[in-house]
C-alpha cells in the first residue's frame, strides 16, 4: 500500500513529491484565464442577436380640404337643326345630278350644298311640250275673248240705236238686235271661261316644268341619304335625297321633375334645369373637349314610358380640320351643376379597410412616437364618390384636416406597425364631377 505521509508542508502521495505552487501565485495565473473566457463569452452573445426589422414603406397623404363638383351627368342623343326629304311631284327620267365643281363628280352622300342648288334635274322634253301646248292654248282664248267683247260692244250699240229710234225701226228688228247682243254676252263669258282654265293648266304646265329640278332649300345642307342616279326613271314624290343641317345641333336628354325649376328660384341651382341656361357638353369621342349649349326647350309634359321631361339643348356644331366636329346619332354627357363647387376632404379608395365589424370602416393615420413613424387605426364615416376618392365626412370620423393617412402599401398594416413615410406623388387637389 502507498502511503502519504505530510512532513514539513510537502505532499507526499500519487504525484511523487511534485511541490504545489504558493496560494498567491496560483492566484495571479488564475486571473489572465478568466478574463479570457468572459471575453469570448461576450462576444458569442453579440454574434447571437437579432438585427432590427425593416421599416414598411407607405405613401402618406395629409387630409386637406379640397374642391369639388357637385353635378349630375344625363346621356344626350344629338339631332341636326332641320331635316328634309326631297322628292319629284311628278314622274320623269332622270337626266342629271349636281356636280362638284373641284371634284368633278356627281354629289354624294356627305357633301355640303348652298340653299338654291340645283341638286337633280329630270328630262325636259314631255314638260316643255305640255309647257308651249299650254301657252299657245292660253294665245288661242285670249283672242277668243278679244273677239268676243267686240262683238258684245257691237251688239250693244245697234241695240241702243234701235231703242233711240221712235217710229221708224219695227219691233221684230229691235228684237233681233237684242237677240245678238245677248249671243255676243254669252260668247264672251264663254270665252273667259275657257281662257280661265287654259291659265289654270299652263300655270301647272309652268309648275311641272320647274319641279323638273330639285333645288336645296336651306343652307349648309349635307346630303345625309341619296337614292338616285342619272338615267333612273323616278315614280312622282318617290324620295331621292334626305338633306339635314348640322351646323346648329339639338341635344336632347330626360330630366326628372325634380330638376325642372328656375336657379333664381330654387337655393340649389346645381341641381334645376331652365330655359336659357348654358350646360356643360363633354363626348366620349373626343375625349378633353368641352362643349357648351343653352336650354331651349322643355317638354310641358313627361314620357309616359321614362316619366322624364324632354329637354333640349342647341349649340353650333364646332368644326375639325374643315369637318364638323358632331354628328348626328352620338351619345354625348350633359352635365348638370358642374359649376357649383365645395369643399371636402378626400381619401382614395385604397386607404379605406374595412374595421372591426361590417359596418365599420377604418384607416391607418401614420403618427410619432420616440421619433419613429407609426400607424394606428382611425374609424372614419364616409360620404360621395368623387373621381375615384371617396369624402371623409367629420361627423363619425377619428380624423380631420391635417391627419397623414396611409394610401397604399406593398404589405399587409397593423395596429402599431413601424412604417417609412413617404408623401404623395401626384395631386389630387382637383376633381371631376360625381357621375351618377
Amino acid at each position: 500500500m502507498n502511503k502519504h505521509t505530510v512532513n514539513s508542508g510537502t505532499f507526499v502521495g500519487p504525484m511523487q513529491g511534485r511541490p504545489r505552487p504558493p496560494r498567491g501565485v496560483r492566484s495571479r495565473r488564475a486571473a489572465p484565464i478568466s478574463l479570457f473566457c468572459v471575453a469570448v463569452a461576450t462576444l458569442g452573445g453579440c454574434d447571437k442577436r437579432q438585427p432590427a426589422p425593416a421599416l414598411v414603406p407607405v405613401v402618406v397623404k395629409v387630409l386637406a380640404p379640397e374642391k369639388v363638383a357637385v353635378s349630375r351627368r344625363f346621356s344626350g342623343s344629338i339631332e341636326p337643326l332641320q331635316t328634309t326629304s326631297l322628292a319629284f311631284k311628278l314622274a320623269g327620267t332622270v337626266q342629271s345630278l349636281y356636280r362638284l365643281p373641284r371634284l368633278d363628280r356627281d354629289v354624294q352622300v356627305g357633301d355640303t350644298l348652298a340653299k338654291g342648288t340645283v341638286i337633280a334635274e329630270l328630262e325636259e322634253g314631255d314638260l316643255l311640250r305640255a309647257k308651249t301646248g299650254a301657252e299657245a292654248r292660253v294665245a288661242q282664248l285670249e283672242a277668243r275673248a278679244t273677239t268676243a267683247k267686240e262683238t258684245l260692244t257691237i251688239a250693244t250699240r245697234n241695240l241702243e240705236r234701235f231703242d233711240n229710234s221712235v217710229g221708224s225701226v219695227s219691233k221684230v228688228a229691235r228684237d233681233e238686235a237684242d237677240t245678238r247682243r245677248v249671243a255676243a254676252a254669252g260668247e264672251v263669258e264663254a270665252a273667259e271661261h275657257a281662257l280661265a282654265n287654259a291659265r289654270v293648266q299652263l300655270d301647272q304646265a309652268i309648275d311641272d316644268y320647274r319641279n323638273r329640278r330639285l333645288v336645296v332649300p336651306f343652307d349648309h345642307a349635307t346630303v345625309a341619304e341619296k337614292k338616285i342616279e342619272p338615267g333612273e326613271r323616278k315614280a312622282a314624290h318617290e324620295v331621292a335625297f334626305r338633306l339635314i343641317d348640322i351646323s346648329t345641333l339639338h341635344v336632347n336628354f330626360g330630366v326628372p321633375d325634380t330638376m325642372i325649376g328656375a336657379p333664381a328660384i330654387d337655393p340649389s341651382p346645381a341641381e334645376r334645369v331652365c330655359l336659357g341656361q348654358k350646360l356643360v357638353i363633354t363626348a366620349d369621342a373626343f375625349e378633353g373637349r368641352v362643349l357648351e349649349g343653352t336650354v331651349t326647350k322643355i317638354a310641358p309634359e313627361a314620357d309616359s314610358t321614362t316619366r322624364t321631361f324632354l329637354t333640349q339643348l342647341t349649340l353650333v356644331n364646332p368644326e375639325l380640320d374643315g369637318q364638323c366636329l358632331l354628328r348626328p346619332g352620338m351619345i354625348v354627357s350633359v352635365v348638370v351643376g358642374a359649376r357649383f363647387a365645395r369643399e371636402a376632404l378626400l381619401l382614395p379608395m385604397t386607404a379605406i379597410h374595412q374595421g372591426r365589424s361590417e359596418s365599420e370602416l377604418m384607416v391607418y393615420e401614420v403618427v410619432s412616437e420616440s421619433g419613429r413613424d407609426v400607424v394606428k387605426t382611425r374609424r372614419v364615416s364616409l360620404g360621395g364618390v368623387f373621381n375615384n376618392q371617396v369624402e371623409v365626412l367629420a361627423q363619425g370620423s377619428d380624423v380631420c384636416p391635417g391627419s397623414r393617412i396611409a394610401v397604399t402599401t406593398g404589405e399587409r398594416l397593423t395596429d402599431g406597425m413601424h412604417v417609412h413615410s413617404m408623401p404623395e406623388s401626384t395631386d389630387s387637389a382637383m376633381s371631376l364631377p360625381e357621375a351618377k
